[in-house]
């Protein structure tokens, strides 16, 4: 007999099935909307506390709420990100194609990344490889994806470290690899570097900050512009981060397929 058939002894409470992800990531939807309210009034808050006429409050309760301030931008940086994932992979950001020449999407990488670049005195180079094409894809996902990547590559690699990214038509596909000289991921650790929420020990043994998500979004969001990404890298000698994308969208763009 089916013991799902079977009557429940008094007193108890039949057993829950596990949540599933999908069920997972709409909570995860609802709760970082809740969260996004309060932070938003917060930060407003905090805002007029530190305005110019805001003369009810010492130089030590000011240093207090500057503090309170970095980390409610934290918390809505971290409740962005994962809306931001939960819309992805539950289809609500649908794909927004326009023709754009690698040209000047690599000159936009250029743009996100030298002067965050200089900022922490990391040698950066940013080029075309080879002819200019024009190519069919969301412009704005793709400033998301590298901008990420580039992010990583940059808080990675220690000052006067190099970071490198190409741009290159490769037949039917283009792509853009990033690389660094950094910290290196470990072996070990590859295979689940685009798993959401993953994150290194060393990284929050070290107080390094992340979501676990930059990654996962990046995979997602390729993946849906029928790409691919991949990761190579040593520990101790850096990262090589490789995507492709077809110069041509598929006729229908894939779905999410991860339940």
């Amino acid at each position: 007999m089916d013991a799902s058939l079977l009557p429940v002894p008094s007193g108890r409470t039949p057993p829950r099935s596990p949540i599933g992800h999908a069920e997972l990531r709409a909570i995860l939807s609802n709760l970082s909307h809740e969260l996004c309210r309060p932070l938003i009034s917060l930060r407003a808050g905090f805002d007029l506390l530190l305005g110019d006429d805001a003369r009810s409050i010492s130089p030590d309760q000011r240093g207090h709420v500057q503090t309170m301030v970095t980390l409610c931008d934290n918390l809505l940086l971290l409740t962005r990100s994962y809306l931001d994932y939960a819309g992805l992979v539950q289809g609500h950001r649908p794909l927004r194609y326009g023709a754009f020449t690698l040209g000047a999407l690599v000159r936009e990488i250029h743009r996100q990344g030298v002067s965050e670049a200089a900022k922490r005195r990391i040698s950066w180079e940013c080029a075309l490889e080879g002819a200019d094409v024009t190519v069919t894809t969301d412009a704005s996902r793709c400033q998301q994806i590298f901008g990420n990547l580039v992010s990583n590559a940059l808080k990675y690699t220690p000052q006067g470290g190099h970071v490198r990214v190409g741009g290159r038509l490769e037949e039917d596909h283009w792509a853009v690899v990033v690389a660094d000289d950094g910290l290196g991921i470990p072996h070990d650790a590859l295979g689940k570097v685009f798993d959401p929420f993953f994150r290194l020990v060393r990284d929050e043994q070290a107080g390094i900050e992340g979501s676990g998500l930059g990654l996962a979004i990046c995979r997602e969001m390729v993946e849906q512009m029928g790409g691919t990404i991949e990761i190579e890298s040593t520990l101790g000698a850096g990262t090589r981060v490789t995507v492709r994308l077809p110069v041509d969208p598929p006729a229908q763009s894939p779905t999410p397929t991860r339940s």
